[in-house]
């Protein structure tokens, strides 16, 4: 299966009384045909359509609610406008809205049905979709609806390009770059692709521009392309040097389950200059909005090779091995289950620990890469009352973040240092012989094979038969419930031990509260459990104006005020609430500056060296 290609691909159009359709030049048949296009990219508004064979009964078509990889409602369908229907010679249809996502369409004795509308696409990020005059980034499953009862038909796309841009997608090409039309003034490349269904159609992220950046590698034969838009700033690194990383790292992947389960692979970076990252996971793909600086220094590209890193995995767990409440997808309710800390936290422990198996990144900063995720997990209070597996039940409701931040944990976070527990407990368990590797293979053969999701209990039950004993302690304790995990306990297994350092830079004293810069001021957007703010009645939402009399614009104006400040010191903080202004005196509180540092012990055993060795080893013979 052959994918994409760069492409002669300004703005799209859509021509509202076009001459033949799709259907019509090639004979209609099974296939179901979209299109996409625009008039004026500064409206925003993509131009979809969608043709397919008709009958007697009505056709319900339908957007999704939401998008795998992302599990909460999002509500496509709020950015449809101007819906209107058709059939084969261009006589008006009855579009009718019947739910929040669908509508119905009556044939009337058509042979076959056009649904359009227009699509608002306005966000920049990697789940999403958006049209500039710059740039065109789509995701099919924010705007393309499916039609009841023909998911697994195939899928036929047209997308009607400006010929000078270039696009990179995992959608299979089948035109010749040659196809022009004339629209008024503008030429128009008309680009095809098909799919082999709907949830293939859907996965396919793709993007259009004028220019794009793509380098590429293979890896056992299977090409893989690094495409970027935007400025790609390397730094003192080159392109040689991040390839080199890229493909070690993958290497390290494919040995892990001896298979590749695609033929191409895509990644699909979209740079911009300020803060952000982004990044979604596709079957032969993945796409990413980051900092342009992500090259820059060691720091930020070590980021940038972890969330690679992880959204590479995905292709394995996640985008085929996973949940049986996720087999198949139905993108019209959610999905519920207990084990995303699995699907996305098991995903972040592998993301870091291939890099150091693979040699891009060192053990030192591997470890340290540890204590960090143990930091974030240590300083957040929802850890206390939420469990890994509620966290991955409620994401729905809680949309990420939204609720009681005090209630709320990472299921990425917590999954992710369960898995490191759970790895070290296996090889300590089997003296190394086995390990979590082993029970996530053991899951790919017995479920993903036999074209099965895995049940809720089947990451325990793999794990029980890798490791030869009972985790119903461990996963009662760790993963169902809100005990602390016992690091030590388990690094100590491979000579590792867990120490609390102090992190010169920072200071001491907190006040013990989250910012929200809203422009040039400073919102509260959390209040700790037991900490001074929550203690004085600071409340979420709160504007701060000063602490101890600097004047708070910034939210690094906090951390300076608790420079010049000590722990039991009482300050006056000044917020504002309600449009009033008002003032009141915390005692600071301390720690604020203590960091987790994980770090081989002293003097390691035999046994503790042989097992950290085999469990940092690559099995890529990297």
């Amino acid at each position: 299966m052959r994918r994409l290609t760069f492409l002669p691909a300004v703005a799209f159009f859509f021509a509202a009384t076009p001459g033949p359709t799709i259907a019509q030049e090639s004979g209609m048949d099974a296939t179901i045909h979209y299109r996409l296009g625009w008039d004026n990219p500064a409206s925003q508004l993509y131009t979809v359509s969608v043709t397919a064979s008709a009958g007697d009964e009505p056709i319900i078509f339908s957007l999704p609610s939401w998008r795998p990889g992302r599990y909460i409602i999002q509500n496509y369908a709020a950015n449809v406008q101007a819906i209107r229907a058709r059939d084969e010679n261009g006589r008006p249809l009855e579009a009718e809205w019947i739910d929040l996502d669908s509508w119905r369409v009556e044939p009337d004795g058509a042979a076959q049905v056009t649904l359009e509308y227009e699509y608002y696409a306005s966000t920049l990020d990697a789940g999403s979709s958006t049209l500039r005059p710059d740039v065109a980034y789509f995701n099919p499953v924010n705007l393309f609806p499916w039609i009841e009862g023909r998911m697994d038909n195939p899928v036929a796309l047209t997308l009607d390009l400006p010929p000078e841009w270039a696009i990179a997608t995992q959608l299979e090409r089948v035109d010749d770059g040659e196809q022009i039309e004339q629209r008024g003034n503008r030429e128009v490349l008309l680009a095809r692709f098909r799919a082999p269904d709907y949830h293939r159609f859907v996965d396919s992220p793709t993007v259009a521009a004028p220019e794009l950046t793509d380098w590429s590698f293979t890896v056992d034969g299977v090409p893989y392309h690094v495409v970027m838009r935007g400025e790609v700033r390397l730094g003192d690194r080159t392109q040689e040097s991040i390839l080199a990383d890229f493909e070690a790292m993958t290497r390290e992947q494919v040995a892990f389950f001896g298979v590749t389960p695609f033929d191409e692979y895509w990644h699909l970076y979209q740079l911009v200059p300020y803060p952000f990252g982004h990044a979604v996971e596709h079957e032969a793909s993945a796409s990413y909005v980051m900092h342009d600086g992500v090259f820059m220094n060691d720091f930020a590209y070590m980021g940038f090779m972890s969330t690679t890193s992880h959204e590479l995995f995905h292709a394995w767990n996640v985008k085929r091995l996973r949940p049986a409440a996720l087999w198949p997808y139905d993108y019209s309710t959610p999905q519920l289950t207990r084990l995303h800390w699995v699907t996305e936290g098991v995903t972040s422990y592998y993301d870091k620990l291939f890099l150091a198996r693979s040699g891009v990144a060192t053990e030192e900063r591997y470890y340290e890469a540890l204590g960090n995720t143990i930091r974030s997990l240590q300083r957040s209070p929802g850890r206390k009352v939420t469990s890994a597996s509620l966290a991955s039940l409620t994401s729905w409701h809680s949309g990420y973040g939204d609720g009681n931040p005090n209630q709320s944990i990472s299921f990425y976070t917590k999954g992710s240092l369960l898995g490191l527990l759970i790895d070290l407990r296996i090889r300590d368990l089997t003296d190394g012989e086995k390990s979590l590797d082993d029970a996530i293979r053991y899951l790919w053969r017995e479920y993903y094979e036999q074209d099965l999701g895995y049940p809720e209990d089947g990451l325990q039950r793999a794990i029980e038969t890798i490791a030869g004993e009972s985790f119903d302690d461990f996963f009662d304790r760790y993963v169902h419930g809100v005990d602390e995990l016992p690091y030590d306990d388990y690094l100590s297994v491979v000579g590792l031990r867990l120490r609390e350092d102090v992190d010169e830079t920072r200071p001491a004293a907190t006040i013990g509260l989250a910012p929200r810069p809203t422009g040039h001021r400073v919102a509260i957007d959390n209040v700790f459990p037991d900490s001074p703010s929550l203690e004085a009645g600071l409340m979420r939402g709160d504007v701060l104006v000063s602490i101890a009399g600097l004047e708070i614009e910034t939210s690094a104006d906090i951390m300076e005020a608790m420079k010049t400040h000590q722990p039991g010191e009482v300050v006056g903080v000044v917020y504002e609430r309600g449009g009033v202004e008002n003032t009141v005196s915390v005692t600071l509180d301390g720690g604020a500056n203590l960091r987790w540092v994980v770090e081989p012990v002293a003097e390691s055993t035999e046994r503790q060296l042989r097992l950290r060795k085999a469990w940092l080893a690559s099995d890529a013979g990297t």
